[in-house]
């Protein structure tokens, strides 16, 4: 088990999401940034997909009730683990009765905390992520709280793994642009209102979730296309919204949307997207979807290596 005794003010259980169930209605749910999830899993054994705690906006402290190798990836967090600081990026052992605690979070928004065995809460549509709005998966469907008890899957009996990422795999270009596909409503976005999206320094909104990055900027000051059917739309899409504030739909996004979906943001950006803090500053820059795939590719491969080192 783990024992919650301080919960952060935000904090649920998450994997990689739930697939296949888009026709029902059923966002993919899973990691605001899966790539730190998944390094976060490798570093202590797991497989990619194993349940982690995702843990936001604030400090907090967990016990864990039995020998575990844990890390931390995703934000820089000041953490301790039995009183001594908790290097980053690095599988560490944790005896039984020995409490992590993170301070506060330094940069990004998102910290990873993965446990060998993984979080073994009960899957739901093949899942253990945790789908706030329905209520369901993750630990009761809800935010962690002060004296939740985790139940952890079975550990493997080894030493502490000796994995760290490989060098590069932290993107420490906060202020470079987040790259965008063309959506499927491209063609309706007159040419002055595409160049005003390209070129405008927007700001991360305090009105951001799991559903949803809302991001500010001076008025467009152009007449966009009114609300259309709903038609649908995955995490990553840029919709439009009449009053010309981007929102950039996160893993617990509907569906479907009737704004315009001018542009995705590709899977190995949204991570990024994902871990910026409300006032921080976003631009972005087109790209062509062959990059967007030899960045996946790259990101693949720098997995692959962190799996294989030993």
């Amino acid at each position: 088990m783990i024992t919650v005794l301080k919960a952060p003010p935000f904090a649920t259980v998450q994997d990689l999401g739930r697939i296949g169930h888009l026709h029902a209605a059923v966002p993919r749910a899973g990691a605001l940034d899966p790539f730190a999830l998944i390094v976060a899993n490798l570093m202590v054994g797991n497989s990619r997909d194993a349940a982690a705690i995702e843990w936001g906006v604030a400090g907090g402290e967990v016990r864990f009730e039995r020998d575990a190798i844990i890390a931390l990836s995703g934000a820089t967090a000041a953490a301790t683990l039995g009183g001594r600081p908790l290097a980053e990026d690095r599988a560490q052992r944790a005896r039984a009765g020995d409490s992590l605690t993170i301070e506060r979070i330094q940069t990004g928004a998102w910290v990873y905390l993965a446990v060998d065995g993984g979080i073994d809460v009960p899957p739901v549509l093949g899942s253990r992520a945790t789908y706030l709005p329905a209520r369901f998966g993750g630990f009761e469907g809800r935010l962690l709280r002060t004296g939740d008890r985790l139940p952890l899957g079975r550990a493997a009996p080894t030493a502490v793994p000796q994995k760290q990422p490989p060098v590069g795999w932290r993107t420490d270009k906060t202020d470079a642009p987040i790259a965008l596909l063309p959506g499927p409503d491209r063609g309706l976005l007159a040419a002055p209102a595409w160049d005003w999206l390209l070129g405008t320094e927007f700001r991360v909104s305090r009105a951001v979730s799991r559903m949803g990055y809302r991001l500010e900027a001076p008025p467009l000051a152009l007449t966009l296309p009114g609300d259309r059917l709903s038609a649908p739309a995955c995490p990553g899409t840029v919709q439009l919204p009449p009053g010309g504030e981007p929102i950039v739909l996160m893993p617990d996004g509907p569906t479907v949307g009737g704004y315009l979906r001018i542009a995705v943001v590709p899977t190995t950006e949204l991570g990024r997207l994902a871990q910026c803090t409300p006032g921080e500053r976003v631009r972005f820059q087109i790209i062509e979807l062959s990059e967007a795939r030899a960045r996946l590719r790259r990101q693949e491969e720098l997995l692959h290596r962190l799996a294989q080192s030993a």
